[in-house]
């Protein structure tokens, strides 16, 4: 079932779920450059640092976990769909809304050598595929500044080795920053992590984090202070799958995310 016909977009706008958001602006590490809005407080509330790389249990993230938006699943074979934005920023950047599949934190920086991710699992939404997820690095404690190469090790949407590799600078990420680290020729997905080497010491204990996204969609906030709307046909009426975690990172244009507020509805159908 799906929301295929005028009359259905129509009642799905009416019985919609709105979700209303606010995000005070966030110090970025500048222009050009992703942060995570997981741990900004506001509306919904500040997400706690994920569970560590070591622990073995409770990567999996959901729409009860703290910092999501809580939402209720449509009655089978009913579906959910993204169907309208509203937002503005007093900074211009681009916001993206994702599904935040799987996440850890603990990975610190302090040492050269590889971290072995325990039992990182399968993911469940919307299968173990992984099918589009993202692997990101996320920063809840800046690392040092020494020059190094930190290389993502993952099974592929075939279950096939994967490696990534992304370059830490010489000037340390700020606490928020994310990073991806981008998929190997030839892959579409990521289905688990496996593990992160680190080639060299940042000379700082940074605690790193790796986190699985889908994203879902984008909003470009293009004036500052300035309201918009990106209605269900620009939009594309992506898919939202049930028990979602949907957070938001930015494209940042300036040392700063600014101050992000607006609404989204879901529909269903």
């Amino acid at each position: 079932m799906a929301i295929d016909s005028k009359d259905k977009l129509v009642a799905a706008l009416v019985n919609g779920q709105k979700k209303d958001f606010f995000k005070p602006s966030q110090t970025s590490e500048g222009a050009g450059t992703w942060h995570s809005l997981w741990q900004a407080a506001g509306a919904p509330p500040a997400g706690a640092i994920p569970t560590s790389y070591a622990s073995g249990t409770l990567y999996i993230a959901n729409d009860e976990t703290l910092g999501a938006f809580k939402f209720t699943n449509p009655q089978a074979p009913a579906l959910t769909n993204l169907l309208q934005i509203v937002c503005s920023g007093s900074t211009i950047e681009k916001l993206v809304v994702y599904d935040r599949l799987w996440a850890c934190s603990g990975l610190t920086t302090a040492a050269s050598g590889t971290l072995t991710v325990v039992t990182p699992g399968a993911l469940d939404r919307p299968d173990a595929v992984g099918a589009g997820v993202e692997a990101w690095g996320e920063v809840y404690v800046a690392p040092g500044a020494t020059t190094a190469t930190w290389t993502l090790n993952y099974l592929d949407q075939d279950g096939n080795a994967g490696v990534s590799n992304y370059v830490h600078p010489a000037n340390a990420e700020s606490i928020g920053q994310m990073f991806p680290w981008l998929r190997a020729s030839g892959d579409t997905g990521i289905q688990s992590v496996a593990s992160v080497y680190f080639s060299a010491s940042s000379g700082t204990a940074g605690n790193i984090g790796i986190t699985l996204l889908r994203r879902i969609a984008e909003f470009p906030i293009q004036i500052a202070n300035v309201g918009d709307i990106l209605d269900a046909f620009f939009l594309g009426m992506p898919r939202v799958y049930d028990d979602a975690c949907l957070a938001f990172m930015v494209m940042c244009s300036a040392t700063n995310t600014g101050n992000i507020q607006g609404s989204f509805l879901l529909g269903q159908g």
